[in-house]
């Protein structure tokens, strides 16, 4: 699709990648063609695997020499690239071509000042640049990406900088230099949503400013909706569809886009439904399904009473079927005209099993310092049997904490908690590892939990063999807990490397559910996961807790997963609960300006809302450490007055369903609606902001 006669910054014909393995040669690309026009920002959506970020590395050169790259062209501005020596690749990347990573600690060095990491592109590609023009290059970049106090900020440390910080940072450094092409790899997966809706900010700013070439690469569609002008979609190393980002969300037209789109959640829509999940998995590479790659997944290729064997027979060619839109499909006539994705969001969750809803824990006045940091702040709540409460809230907030004090992890500095009427804060050895049975936890990132040397059924079984179990009982129990999280008792014996993101973490739910606990804490399960696994993973939620008994807690910066599993959700801020409510309520009518500003800093469900009036705030929050008095949102709030620098807020009733707000101004809704007019409440440094 090329758009116009403007020169391409970036320009891609039948790219193929392959690598040598021991098994043979493995297609992971075959013949993507692009091109992106200056100021262009360009999204690139697909499943892990589909060859997303192996197409941008090839086209910077970063690939190693396993790789076997073919295409008719990659050229830079014109400039032919393909076959350039690794001289010349180095003099283009930070110059004429930069990357922003996923995990900014990984991007940045830890024993280099930030100043310094922001000015060197220019040092190594101009050595003419005086160090004085380098000083006040760094300062200019990271004003430009908001960083506060930019003089400081140079002389500091990666440490130093919070999450949303250096990654601002690592944008600052891969725009030093000028570069006319930017590729972004998933720049906000790891980032809560307030620091979400910064970056995009920014990269939007930037893109326009800077008529910067932008291409972000992500399996998040709600940044998709945010950001883009122009979608790829890429499934088994080919794009299936391109086209404007409106387009893409009105009327897609592949099955794939389709399936995406309604396996996604969202924080402003009735979510109590069952997620249509994508079943089965992506293939391997790009040539080991024959005909049409998708089609095993397919719901139209499924349709048995229409022919589809072309399907499975033959390739569908990426062709235009509207004006500036391009898909390859054999049926897109019949997509395009299908019912709208939104309208098939039908089938809702099982409900859930009948309760007595007794407590099954009970934190009272629990708090946890840390030398001078008060990470946990006289938080009270009670988990039912049945329910399940989502917690929100941007780092540093205390969620984990919290976690980590109700597993018995770590003891309280002050308070109680009560499992199951039993306090176990102050259990030690035999006694807390006994309580600690009937709490379990399952974990963020399964790859790390999961003990690499065990095969799946040593680690589903070893849980109920310190517990003593017999080897007839634990044999039965496993093999009713692979069913229960829908795995194939094939998988018993491999190991976690050999099973997909999605099936390690159906691996960590099974282990959690092993000993039948009363309380499961999940802590963030799903936001390592592409959308598809994703929905894979929340529908098997919604069925356990259908089934089981337990009380759940589930842990998420992703608001949309959260009201889609919640009964109750609870925002925390500084160690502090400031709002707590039954889960539809507090998404329709949130009390808190700081849940007001979660939730419109949630990326939009459409393109047409991004440029909706926001309430956003900027910065960070104050050092848990020093944390200011009174209410400790006020030097980010808009609606601050003198009371709240005298008196911290306490939870109080605001409805007759138990909803719950710690703020002055919880039951003024007048105030509280018109924070939606305004567009940012600029963080104002602690020891200058006068209330």
């Amino acid at each position: 699709m090329t758009g116009s006669s403007q020169q391409s910054s970036l320009s891609v014909k039948n790219l193929k990648i392959a690598f040598r393995t021991s098994s043979g040669v493995r297609q992971v690309v075959d013949g993507v063609s692009f091109d992106i026009k200056p100021g262009e920002q360009v999204g690139v959506v697909g499943e892990s695997g589909s060859g997303k970020s192996v197409t941008m590395l090839a086209a910077m050169g970063l690939l190693p020499n396993s790789a076997r790259i073919e295409a008719d062209h990659i050229r830079m501005n014109g400039e032919e690239i393909k076959s350039a020596p690794e001289s010349r690749m180095a003099e283009l990347r930070g110059a004429e071509i930069s990357m922003v990573f996923q995990n900014p600690m990984t991007s940045l060095n830890p024993s280099m000042r930030i100043g310094r990491q922001v000015q060197e592109p220019v040092a190594v590609h101009d050595k003419s640049v005086s160090q004085t023009d380098l000083d006040v290059l760094a300062i200019k970049m990271l004003e430009e990406v908001g960083i506060p106090n930019p003089p400081l900020r140079t002389t500091q440390y990666p440490h130093e900088f919070s999450g949303g910080m250096r990654q601002r940072a690592v944008i600052a450094m891969a725009l030093s230099g000028e570069p006319s092409v930017l590729v972004a790899d998933e720049p906000t997966t790891a980032l809560d949503v307030t620091v979400q809706a910064q970056i995009v900010s920014v990269l939007r700013e930037l893109s326009r400013k800077r008529n910067v070439a932008s291409i972000v690469i992500t399996h998040d569609l709600g940044l998709v909706a945010e950001l883009v002008d122009r979608v790829m979609v890429m499934y088994a190393g080919r794009i299936v569809e391109e086209t404007p980002v409106a387009d893409l969300f009105n009327e897609p037209a592949h099955p794939y886009t389709r399936a995406l789109l309604r396996s996604r959640p969202t924080a402003t829509e009735d979510s109590k439904r069952r997620l249509d999940a994508i079943p089965g998995l992506p293939p391997q590479s790009a040539d080991a399904v024959p005909g049409c790659p998708f089609h095993p997944r397919c719901e139209f290729a499924g349709d048995s009473s229409i022919d589809r064997s072309i399907c499975r027979t033959q390739r569908p060619v990426l062709k235009e079927v509207a004006p500036g839109r391009t898909a390859a499909c054999h049926f897109v006539e019949e997509v395009m005209s299908a019912e709208d994705t939104q309208d098939l969001k039908k089938a809702t969750i099982a409900q859930q099993a009948e309760t007595a809803g007794e407590v099954v824990l009970n934190l009272q006045k629990v708090s946890k310092a840390y030398g001078p940091v008060k990470a946990l702040n006289e938080v009270s709540l009670t988990l039912k049997r049945g329910e399940t409460l989502g917690i929100a809230g941007e780092s540093g907030c205390g969620k984990s904490t919290l976690a980590r004090l109700a597993m018995g992890l770590v003891p309280p500095t002050s308070g109680k908690i009560l499992v199951n009427n039993r306090e176990i804060s102050s259990l030690k050895g035999r006694a807390l590892r006994t309580a600690r049975r009937e709490i379990q936890m399952v974990f963020q990132d399964p790859t790390s939990s999961l003990d690499r040397r065990m095969t799946i059924r040593r680690i589903i079984a070893e849980p109920m063999g310190i517990a003593g179990f017999d080897k007839a009982s634990i044999s039965e129990r496993t093999a009713e807990l692979m069913d229960a999280v829908g795995l194939a008792e094939h998988y018993l014996d491999r190991y976690p490397n050999e099973l997909s993101g999605g099936q390690r973490q159906r691996v960590g739910i099974a282990r959690a559910l092993a000993l039948n606990p009363d309380v499961i804490i999940l802590d963030e399960p799903t936001s390592a996961l592409d959308v598809s696994v994703q929905a894979q993973i929340v529908n098997l939620l919604d069925e356990l807790r259908a089934a089981r008994s337990a009380g759940y807690i589930f842990i998420a910066h992703d608001l949309g997963v959260l009201r889609h599993v919640s009964d109750r959700v609870a925002i925390m801020y500084l160690g502090r609960i400031v709002e707590i409510g039954e889960g539809d309520e507090l998404f329709e009518t949130p009390r808190h300006p700081y849940t007001r500003a979660l939730l419109a800093s949630t990326p939009a469900a459409h393109p047409d809302q991004r440029h909706k009036d926001k309430f956003v705030v900027s910065g960070s929050p104050p050092d848990p450490a020093n944390i200011p008095s009174g209410c400790g949102f006020r030097l980010r709030c808009p609606l601050a007055t003198e009371i709240c620098a005298q008196k911290r807020p306490e939870l109080q009733t605001v409805s007759g369903r138990g909803h719950q707000v710690a703020c002055h101004f919880g039951d003024d809704l007048t105030s509280l609606d018109a924070l939606s007019t305004l567009q940012t409440a600029e963080l104002q440094p602690q020891e200058s902001k006068q209330l």
